[in-house]
């Protein structure tokens, strides 16, 4: 189908508006010719669903004005697909355009005919809270669906407004993609054959440019218009994965412009946000407010982003609402509210009181949307602004409630953006962060309280971990159940006892977070070593989609990193007893290959162990011919990460039989005693030295296998207790 290709959320491929029914013919399949299809679907495809027939029409003047038809035939295979498929909503934007149903109905799998009645249709914002814009969507139910049946539609759409005067650019889409809002999830099952037709005025050139498919359309010419056909068979299915690429990198796509250059773009746009900058008194004495004696440009940068963010709220909208005109300067300001263009006017007329150059930016913020140097059109849906000073170069959202200053979201990093100035306007790319740029430190401090173990976790952030764990926080309907998910698996997954964080909503601040674990262990009499543990594998279901991959043999698609983090945890491990020595350390080992590392220092201090240890995750896109690797490398990571840390408890009647003389049952008894004090290296140099005394011992040879293997010598030890168990030892 061809698309509008102002909006590129996948949710509104649904192409079907019903106001009325009209009786405009269908351009789709007959009755009988559908049921043919459907019997060539069952033999074709294993799917649930397929789309039997996706056809478009789409007739453009020589304004530029669109008129299209489109029209979709689904097969309903099984009750999976009747329970995805049972609703159906189509989205469109009623400044641009209006909408009416020609027909839907459902065919019976027996080839009866039930056509839907228009009353079933209701008519809704296309959102809710805090978002408006001239969204609108169609909802209507298909109760008479079951397996077996065909879903046949098709919807009449008419531009009533210009985007660009003269000017024209949509997108042909090859797929069906159904939201499904139970589990916010999408489905996109296979389709046995698209046509989609585009016609437009003899002496209108059309730039085209496609994406993930290789067809060059069919030319008609006729004395006053040119035909475009492109036809296509047997498009597969999508099974989504977690962490695949963007479906806009996946699924064929195909651009169409009319614009010859991004001047006309930005020329056009400057003559909506010029406007804007009229001079008013109160941005001026705002301005006079924020910008104090002795500022740098910085400061006065990060000055005007934090007085958006915490006085001109944010009503999310299109960039398109109202025709993409922003709102004066200084009624956004008197306002104190406005939607991301008029956050960004307001932006630029406050930094232009500072002689800070600063511009409008406009960016599709949906993952992997194409931006094409070579192909002007308008497919944004965001805007930002780009600034400019002596020193360095900013890219400032104040859209977010949660970002920080800059505020640029994660989807936005590495994307084009189109910078409007009063010359032609300029493409630039937005930067993106590494693992330096996204920390989360973690202090994990034990304590000692009259025998009792206690712990404090404490949590610093910067960058996306910051962001995402504020944003969690403060949109949480349970402040506690939010911390422990957070916190509590840092340590053992035991309940926290108590928290406290940082005002989430203060994003002027930096976000901390911090829990205390009472009674954690506790440290009686009868005890002679106390071990504190640790298992590091916790980063990956704290900060990571990493703790629950697929199997290598279901995943299909690249495996894509998007955020790269760094996790330092710092712990502390104190004496248990006032004078106990260090029995025994086995810290965690380190870790580093192609896709991530974790590597530690430890330190012996007079107050106890201080460890610190790195996580580095970097950005990445692990290919599917590494993906087996990569997961073995995650599997393993748990076997690797485990620390370890034994504390004697002073006891100056411990054996000691270290002359010469001492009998070999001497000292067997001194190496157990060195095994239950967690003293691993003295235990094996003294039993090593009863086996060679005497190697048929059976006793010496199971205490030696037990000695080695907390050396880490599993072949030895193995051979150790294997010699145990030939001379009849038994434990």
């Amino acid at each position: 189908m061809v698309l509008r290709g102002i909006i590129t959320t996948f949710i509104s491929f649904i192409f079907l508006s019903l106001p009325v029914y009209s009786q405009t013919a269908s351009i789709g399949p007959t009755v009988d010719e559908l049921i043919a299809k459907r019997n060539l679907a069952t033999k074709t495809f294993t799917n649930s669903a397929v789309i039997l027939s996706r056809r478009g029409d789409v007739i453009v003047d020589e304004k530029g004005f669109e008129k299209s038809h489109f029209y979709n035939a689904i097969y309903i295979a099984d009750e999976s697909a009747v329970k995805d498929y049972s609703k159906l909503i189509s989205q469109f934007n009623s400044y641009y355009q209006e909408k009416q149903i020609d027909f839907a109905r459902v065919i019976t799998p027996e080839g009866k005919v039930i056509e839907m009645q228009a009353d079933a249709i209701s008519l809704v914002s296309s959102n809710s809270g805090d978002y408006f814009d001239e969204g609108k969507q169609y909802e209507f139910a298909l109760p008479q669906l079951r397996a077996g049946s065909i879903i046949e539609y098709q919807a009449t759409t008419q531009q009533i407004k210009p985007y660009i005067e003269n000017e024209w650019f949509s997108s042909i889409n090859f797929h069906f993609v159904k939201f499904l809002p139970s589990i916010n999830w999408l489905r996109i099952d296979p389709v046995l054959e698209t046509k989609n037709t585009l016609t437009v005025p003899k002496a209108t050139d059309i730039s085209i440019v496609n994406y993930n498919i290789e067809i060059e359309p069919k030319l008609t010419k006729t004395a006053k218009s040119k035909i475009y056909t492109w036809n296509t068979t047997h498009q597969p299915g999508i099974e989504l994965e977690m962490e695949m690429p963007s479906l806009d990198d996946i699924l064929p796509a195909i651009h169409l412009s009319t614009i010859k250059n991004w001047s006309t773009i930005n020329q056009w746009f400057n003559t909506l946000y010029l406007p804007t900058q009229k001079s008013d008194k109160s941005i001026t004495e705002l301005a006079q407010t924020l910008f104090r004696e002795g500022m740098n440009e910085h400061e006065k940068i990060k000055a005007v982003f934090d007085y958006m963010q915490k006085n001109v709220r944010y009503i999310g909208a299109h960039v398109n609402r109202g025709g993409y005109k922003p709102h004066l300067a200084s009624e956004v300001l008197s306002q104190a509210y406005g939607d991301c263009k008029d956050q960004t006017v307001l932006i630029i007329a406050l930094l232009k009181q500072a002689d800070i150059a600063a511009y409008p930016a406009l960016i599709n913020s949906y993952p992997g949307a194409k931006f094409n140097d070579e192909l002007p059109m308008l497919n944004f849906d965001h805007m930002i602004t780009y600034i400019e000073t002596k020193t360095a170069k900013y890219w400032l959202d104040t859209s977010g409630q949660t970002g920080t200053f800059p505020g640029i979201n994660l989807n936005l990093e590495d994307k084009k953006a189109l910078v409007v100035n009063e010359q032609s306007g300029e493409i630039l790319t937005l930067p993106g962060t590494t693992s330096a740029d996204n920390i989360a430190t973690i202090n994990i401090d034990f304590s000692v309280d009259k025998a009792v173990i206690n712990a404090r976790v404490a949590l610093d952030l910067t960058g996306h971990v910051e962001t995402n764990l504020r944003s969690f926080m403060q949109f949480s309907p349970n402040a506690l159940a939010a911390a422990e998910q957070i916190v509590s698996p840092l340590l053992f997954s035991r309940r926290i006892s108590d928290f406290e964080n940082s005002d989430p909503i203060d994003i002027t601040t930096p976000f901390t977070l911090s829990a205390n674990f009472n009674d954690i262990a506790e440290i009686t009499e009868s005890i002679d070593n106390f071990r504190y543990s640790y298992d590091y594998s916790a980063i990956l279901s704290v900060f990571t989609s990493l703790s629950n991959l697929a199997p290598v043999a279901a995943r299909k698609f690249d495996f894509v990193i998007l955020q790269p983090i760094t996790v330092v945890i710092n712990s502390f491990y104190p004496h248990p007893w006032s004078g106990s020595t260090l029995g025994y350390s086995q810290p965690a080992k380190n870790i580093q290959n192609e896709f991530f590392e974790l590597t530690h220092q430890v330190q012996e201090k007079t107050d106890g162990m201080h460890i610190s240890s790195t996580f580095v995750l970097p950005k990445q896109v692990i290919k599917v011919a590494d993906y087996a690797n990569f997961y073995q490398q995650v599997s393993d990571l748990p076997t690797h990460s485990q620390s370890l840390f034994v504390f004697l408890k002073p006891s100056p009647s411990a054996p000691n039989p270290e002359d010469n003389n001492a009998t070999i049952s001497s000292k067997i008894q001194h190496a157990k005693h060195l095994l239950e004090q967690a003293q691993f290296a003295k235990a094996l140099k003294v039993i090593e030295e009863v086996v060679a005394e005497d190697n048929n011992n059976g006793e010496a040879q199971y205490l030696l296998g037990l000695s080695l293997g907390f050396a880490g010598k599993n072949e030895q030890s193995e051979q150790a207790f294997e010699r145990a168990e030939q001379l009849g030892y038994q434990d």
